[in-house]
């Protein structure tokens, strides 16, 4: 969460799904191993400190992955991603 950009100087761009969504909530918790609200707190610490840039929230997960395809340095999670080349998504298993 401390760093902010990539290896080839792109600046990291972070997308989640709301907090009470179930698969943000399991990727919190078998990823992260945190509780979602944990990892809001984190966020926010680093958000108000001036260390960190908050992720941006997207409603659903098909939004998700169409917001990292569509940025430049994000990267985000899903179940499910359809084989359109280098993406970064963590896949979360069923």
């Amino acid at each position: 969460m401390r760093q902010t950009q990539w290896s080839d100087g792109h600046h990291i761009v972070v997308f989640v799904l709301p907090r009470q969504h179930p698969l943000h909530q399991r990727f919190s918790k078998e990823r992260l191993q945190i509780f979602p609200y944990q990892l809001e707190r984190i966020w926010n610490k680093l958000t108000y400190s001036g260390l960190g840039v908050a992720p941006i929230v997207v409603n659903t997960p098909e939004a998700l992955i169409d917001a990292i395809m569509k940025t430049p340095g994000a990267i985000g999670y899903a179940e499910t991603v359809a084989d359109k080349g280098a993406v970064n998504v963590i896949r979360i298993e069923k």
